[in-house]
């Protein structure tokens, strides 16, 4: 997968195109046209590019990169960012993804697996995958807890 053309998309799609994203991430807008049409020496740089992720909340270039890298990303647990500590709704969410899972693989087996279904498989394991994360913060945060419990200790 070409990142500039991945890029080139990300910035079309920002509202406004090259010329609205460009001053926020610092750049002069045709700058970033160069950049992104590949004009003369001008690249990309990896820093603009997690800048234009950042500012456009969009993850194709960062999701394209991994992809060329035979690689895929796994979205960080939930509870990295709530405080929740239910651990049976974690193990609930867990079986969900996985009987998910499952449901779509087995869906999938039945003509062999294509580059679609085989995306989407790929996104079901990394679903599974950031719930297993969200489970085991879950309980730790209980395991912390109860030990604190134990010995007296406000949490």
């Amino acid at each position: 997968m070409d990142l500039r053309d991945v890029a080139a998309n990300v910035v079309h799609d920002y509202p406004g195109g090259a010329p609205s994203l460009a001053p926020r991430i610092n750049k002069n807008p045709t700058t970033l046209a160069h950049e992104l049409n590949g004009t003369g020496l001008a690249k990309l740089g990896l820093l603009d590019a997690e800048k234009i992720t950042l500012r456009t909340g969009d993850l194709r270039i960062l999701e394209a990169f991994a992809l060329n890298c035979g690689q895929m990303l796994v979205p960080l647990p939930e509870a990295l960012t709530q405080a929740d500590d239910d651990c049976m709704l974690r193990l609930a969410d867990t079986a969900r993804e996985f009987g998910e899972l499952c449901k779509e693989v087995a869906g999938d087996l039945e003509n062999g697996i294509n580059d679609n279904e085989l995306s989407r498989i790929d996104r079901g394991c990394g679903e599974l995958i950031a719930s297993i994360h969200a489970m085991r913060e879950a309980l730790a945060r209980n395991n912390i807890a109860t030990k604190q419990a134990l010995v007296g200790v406000k949490p």
